[in-house]
């Protein structure tokens, strides 16, 4: 119970501060919109709600599709914030074609819309992150949550 409260704690604050609740501004020239066309569909091989991970390599699996122009996005990185609201930024993400969603959504331009990215969590504190699945496009940030929430230990 008690790593569930964590957990929960953990998320409120990382939506907390997603939301700019904390007063700062990121980078004023840069606009933010949310979208909901991801999905992280394993973190270190499980693909649960609450996944527990150790402070050390893990992987990150999914999807984004650039809604602006619903093609695969240019580049893909990752965000987990916890509870010192503090983000921890991850890029390189790999490209893996993702024929599923080019037929759910009859789209053959998000082929490349599948991504994997090598996070090296051994430097984040023990506790509950908030995922963001980031798309930047020039003066564009497109920002998705999925339904995921990352316990490191």
């Amino acid at each position: 119970m008690r790593k569930k409260f964590l957990a929960f704690s953990g998320l409120v604050l990382g939506l907390a501060t997603l939301a700019g609740c904390d007063g700062k501004v990121e980078n004023p020239n840069i606009t933010h919109y949310s979208t909901d066309l991801c999905s992280l569909d394993a973190v270190g091989g499980k693909p649960d709600t609450s996944i527990y991970v150790k402070r050390e390599q893990v992987a990150f699996v999914g999807w984004a599709i650039d809604a602006s122009t619903k093609t695969a996005p240019k580049a893909i990185r990752l965000r987990l914030t916890g509870a010192s609201g503090i983000p921890h930024t991850f890029e390189n993400s790999a490209v893996i074609d993702r024929p599923d969603l080019v037929k759910a959504y009859n789209n053959q331009d998000i082929l490349k819309s599948g991504f994997y990215i090598q996070a090296d969590l051994s430097t984040l504190e023990p506790g509950g992150y908030g995922i963001i699945v980031e798309i930047p496009n020039g003066k564009t940030l497109l920002v998705c949550q999925p339904k995921k929430f990352l316990v490191v230990q």
